[in-house]
C-alpha cells in the first residue's frame, strides 16, 4: 500500500484496494462510481479524515473475520494487488514528460497535385513524378487492385490503393536523398511508417497477379520478324546476322549501403556493393528474358546461365538463331560475341566487332531506359541485414523490370493509337534514355554494307 500511496492514488481508491486485499464483500463497501467524485476532488484535509475514517472502520471488524475471509480469498487478491500495481507502472512508464509538439503538414502535399491536377492537365509532369503516363497508370491500376494484400478484417480501411501505386512509383523513379522516408512523406502526406507497407504491397501485388510472366515474355513470331529485320539492316545488310534477333548484357544494381548478410559477396568490380541483373531484349528495348538474384560479385558468364533463354535455348532459338553478346560471354553455336585481343586486331575482325556493335548497342540502350525511367536502379536504399532483405531486394529489382516493360507495351500500343501525339514518341527517342547512353550508339545510315 505504501508503494500504491506514493504513486499518488486518491484515498477513496487506496480504501477499496485495501478491502479487495483483505477479503471484505463488495456490498460492504459499494463500488468506486461517479458518485465518488466527491471525495476523489475533495481538499486534503478531507482526504485525510477520510483515510482516518477507512482505517477506524477497519478496525471495527473483527480481527478473526479478516483472517477467515483473507485465507478465503488466498492468493487472488494478491494477484489483484499485482495487477493494479503492474498497470499503474505502465501507466507513467508511457507518460510524457515533456509536451509534445505537432508535426505540421502542408494543408495539399504533392501527390495530391500529382494525382487530381496533373493527371488531366500536365501529363508530362504527372510523368516526371510517376514515371508512367496517366492512361498507363490507370491500367496498371486496374491490374493489382483487386489483389487481397490490400484489403484487411479491420473496421479501418487501408490507404486507397491508388495512392499506394502512386508512392511506390516514386520511390521506384526516384534515387539519392530524394527518395528518403522523410522526403516521400512530405511529398505524399503520409506518415513515414506508412511509406514502406504501401510499397511491399504495391510489390507483392505485382509478382502475385503474375505480371512478370505476362508482360516479360518471348516475342510474338511478327516481334521476332521485326528484329530480324532490324538487325540485318543495321548488320550491313548481311543475311546471316538477321537470326540473332536479341542479345543480353548484364548490369550492377548499385546498393547505397553495406550489406551485413554475406557483405563481402556484393563486392563488385567497379569497388562498389550491388547486385547483378542480366537482361535479353530485343532491338525495339522490350525485355524478353532476366536473371536475377546473383549479388555484384558474380560473373556475367555465371549470372547468364540463370536465366530462361539459356536454360531453354533448344526450345527458345529455331535452327540457326543465336544471341548476341559482349566479350564477357563465352562464344558458342548460339552467342555471338566480339573478338577479343589479339584476334581483334586483325582489319577484317576490326570491322566485325564494328558491326556487332552497331547491333548489341541496344542492350546499352533498354539498360538506360530502365535506369532512366526507374532511378532507384541506380542506387537502392534499402539495407540487407539478412536473407529475407536480399529477397526483398531481388523483389523490388523484378518489380521495377515489370512495370517498366508493361509501360514500354502499353505505351506502344497509345503510339499506334494516336501516332501524331508528340508525347507518345518511340521507345529509343524517349526522353528517359540518359544522352550519355544515347550518344554511344555507333549505328549510321550510312555504314558500309558487310557480310561474315
Amino acid at each position: 500500500m505504501h508503494r500504491l500511496r506514493s504513486l499518488g492514488l486518491p484515498p477513496a481508491a487506496l480504501q477499496r484496494l485495501q478491502r479487495i486485499a483483505l477479503g471484505i464483500p463488495r456490498r460492504r463497501y459499494g463500488l468506486l462510481m461517479d458518485t465518488d467524485n466527491s471525495s476523489l476532488s475533495s481538499s486534503s484535509s478531507s482526504s485525510s479524515s477520510d483515510s482516518s475514517d477507512s482505517e477506524d472502520s477497519l478496525q471495527s471488524i473483527p480481527r478473526q473475520s479478516l483472517v477467515r475471509r483473507h485465507r478465503r480469498m488466498g492468493s487472488s487478491s494478491l494477484r489483484i494487488l499485482h495487477w493494479v500495481q503492474t498497470q499503474i507502472d505502465i501507466l507513467y512508464a508511457k507518460r510524457y514528460t515533456v509536451p509534445r509538439v505537432p508535426l505540421i503538414r502542408p494543408e495539399e502535399s504533392q501527390l495530391h497535385t500529382c494525382l487530381k491536377k496533373w493527371k488531366h492537365f500536365d501529363k508530362a509532369s504527372f510523368r516526371g513524378d510517376l514515371r508512367v503516363w496517366p492512361t498507363t497508370f490507370d491500367r496498371l491500376l486496374e491490374k493489382i487492385e483487386g489483389h487481397p494484400i490490400f484489403t484487411n478484417n479491420s473496421n479501418n480501411g487501408q490507404t486507397p490503393v491508388e495512392i499506394q501505386l502512386a508512392v511506390a512509383l516514386y520511390q521506384f523513379g526516384h534515387d539519392g536523398n530524394g527518395v528518403s522516408l522523410q522526403a516521400v512523406a512530405w511529398w505524399s502526406g503520409l506518415g513515414k511508417g506508412t511509406i514502406p507497407r504501401c510499397t511491399r504491397r504495391v510489390i507483392t501485388a505485382i509478382l502475385g497477379s503474375g505480371m512478370l510472366a505476362k508482360y516479360v515474355r518471348m516475342p510474338t513470331p511478327s516481334e521476332k520478324e521485326s528484329a530480324k529485320v532490324w538487325v540485318e539492316k543495321t548488320f550491313g545488310g548481311c543475311p546471316e546476322g538477321r537470326e540473332g534477333w536479341c542479345m543480353v548484357d548484364g548490369t550492377l544494381i548499385p546498393l547505397a549501403f553495406r550489406p551485413n548478410w554475406y557483405g563481402p559477396s556484393y563486392f563488385d568490380r567497379k569497388k562498389n556493393y550491388s547486385m547483378n541483373l542480366q537482361v535479353v531484349n530485343l532491338p525495339n528495348l522490350q525485355i524478353i528474358d532476366i536473371g536475377y538474384g546473383h549479388t555484384g560479385s558474380t560473373h556475367d558468364a555465371t549470372a547468364w546461365m540463370g536465366t530462361r533463354m539459356y536454360q531453354q535455348l533448344d526450345t527458345l532459338l529455331g535452327p540457326g538463331e543465336f544471341v548476341w553478346g559482349d566479350s564477357a560471354y563465352p562464344i558458342s553455336r548460339w552467342l555471338t560475341a566480339p573478338f577479343k585481343s589479339p584476334e581483334s586486331n586483325d582489319p577484317d575482325n576490326t570491322k566485325f566487332n564494328n558491326h556487332v556493335s552497331y547491333v548489341r548497342v541496344r542492350s546499352e540502350h533498354c539498360i538506360g531506359f530502365l535506369k532512366g525511367r526507374l532511378q532507384s536502379l541506380k542506387s537502392l536504399r534499402l539495407g540487407i541485414e539478412s536473407e529475407a532483405d536480399h529477397r526483398y531486394v531481388v523483389q523490388w529489382i523484378i518489380a521495377c523490370v515489370t512495370v517498366h516493360n508493361f509501360a514500354l507495351l502499353h505505351e506502344a500500343k497509345l503510339r499506334a493509337k494516336r501516332p501524331g501525339n508528340p508525347l507518345y514518341t518511340a521507345a529509343e527517342d524517349d526522353p528517359f534514355i540518359p544522352p550519355s547512353i544515347r550518344s554511344r550508339q555507333q549505328y549510321r545510315s550510312g555504314c558500309r554494307h558487310f557480310c561474315v
